[in-house]
């Protein structure tokens, strides 16, 4: 996407608080780099060591545009003196069946283990944003356990299931719905006033859930 998406306020930051990186070109160009905030993915780091001297010239925007993993960027060129390169990178939300990210936009780019912390998905894209309109509320409530939602998977045999990172899993069955979480919040609840440690939450029965002490 070229350029002016990036906002004023954006480049103030930038400029004020930039990361210059230079990059050597032919002809005697400088190519200046400045990151909205610090290179962290393997792909910055690349385009700072391997920006190819030939996109100095028209095709550079079409190359910057051609990366899926930058939200926005500004070229500024000015006569016998250096190229500056605007670039706002974007922001993974999501690690994707552990090949790609995922931004809050849900649009794709390539994982290479930057954020390892972020929630993995793993389930048809097309059904990511059924987990999107309970996910807030599936992450309060496990919180109010001191629980956290490590992997949130689909799959047409099993239907949904994640696991916490205490590896908990919980088994939650073909549909989401407000009368799952109400179940689960039940379930959660007896667990911790009986002190119980199951390693399976199923949630699957319709009239009430089981636990699975096995490992």
């Amino acid at each position: 996407m070229k350029l002016s998406t990036l906002s004023r306020t954006v480049l103030l930051i930038s400029i004020l608080l930039p990361i210059f990186i230079g990059c050597s070109s032919s002809k005697e160009k400088k190519v200046v780099i400045v990151f909205e905030k610090p290179p962290i993915l393997k792909q910055e780091h690349e385009l700072i060591s391997n920006l190819p001297n030939h996109l100095l010239n028209e095709n550079l925007s079409e190359f910057l545009t051609d990366q899926n993993w930058i939200d926005s960027f500004l070229i500024k060129r000015q006569m016998f003196k250096s190229v500056e390169i605007f670039i706002k990178a974007k922001t993974p939300k999501y690690i994707w069946r552990d090949k790609f990210y995922l931004d809050s936009n849900l649009t794709k780019f390539l994982y290479f283990a930057e954020y390892t912390n972020l929630l993995h998905l793993d389930m048809p894209i097309e059904l990511v944003n059924q987990w999107l309109q309970f996910e807030d509320q599936f992450y309060a409530l496990t919180k109010s356990y001191n629980l956290k939602i490590y992997s949130v998977t689909f799959n047409e045999s099993e239907g949904w299931f994640f696991h916490t990172e205490t590896n908990l899993r919980v088994n939650l069955g073909g549909e989401l719905s407000q009368v799952l979480l109400e179940k689960f919040s039940l379930s959660l609840k007896y667990i911790f006033e009986k002190n119980l440690t199951p390693s399976i939450i199923d949630l699957r029965y319709k009239n009430g859930a089981a636990l699975n002490y096995g490992k």
